[in-house]
């Protein structure tokens, strides 16, 4: 049997070789709970950078449905994943891999059948957010690495907004309601 561990690192350490990181901020910058947006500085993506239980995870800023503001978006937790929800149109996203998460239901037939639908189940769409690469160095710098930047790396649907203007809106109070055209 192989060894599956010396592979795995072999693995990572050519991924490693592949990718350009880059410093984006200080770790301090995004305390335990938060997010902050930040443009990669040679590409100039807008990426969003979370700090969830104790790990920082960076993926595109702008959901792949149609370019909502993640930033605002309620961060819950679907199926075992963590997700961020886009404050437009409620998809889930998890922040690890970027899948687009929903509640589904298959139909099978019953003992006399007729069709059924099953209980509800977390169900992926397959990625649709491209994540980045995250490094600390020196315990305190956030250093990102731009994953579409990978030879053969395929198109995913959020990079159709990662490189648009956009004015990221605050926070909204409860029961306040704004238009969601906010390129400019």
């Amino acid at each position: 049997m192989a060894d599956t561990s010396a592979a795995a690192a072999e693995a990572q350490a050519a991924l490693h070789e592949l990718l350009s990181y880059e410093f984006v901020c200080k770790a301090d910058e995004i305390p335990e709970g938060s997010r902050h947006c930040v443009l990669l500085p040679s590409s100039k993506r807008s990426v969003m950078l979370l700090h969830i239980k104790g790990q920082i995870y960076c993926m595109d800023q702008a959901c792949y449905h149609h370019g909502g503001p993640l930033v605002n978006g309620d961060i819950e937790e679907m199926g075992g994943k963590v997700t961020v929800k886009c404050p437009w149109h409620a998809y889930h996203i998890a922040v690890e891999t970027g899948e687009g998460l929903y509640m589904g239901m298959d139909m099978a037939l019953d003992s006399k059948g007729r069709s059924q639908p099953s209980p509800p189940k977390v169900k992926s769409k397959g990625v649709k957010q491209r994540t980045h690469f995250v490094e600390i160095r020196n315990g305190e710098d956030v250093y990102v690495a731009d994953s579409s930047l990978i030879p053969g790396s395929a198109i995913i649907m959020s990079d159709l907004y990662a490189f648009k203007p956009m004015k990221i809106p605050e926070k909204l109070q409860k029961g306040e309601v704004k238009i969601h055209s906010r390129f400019e």
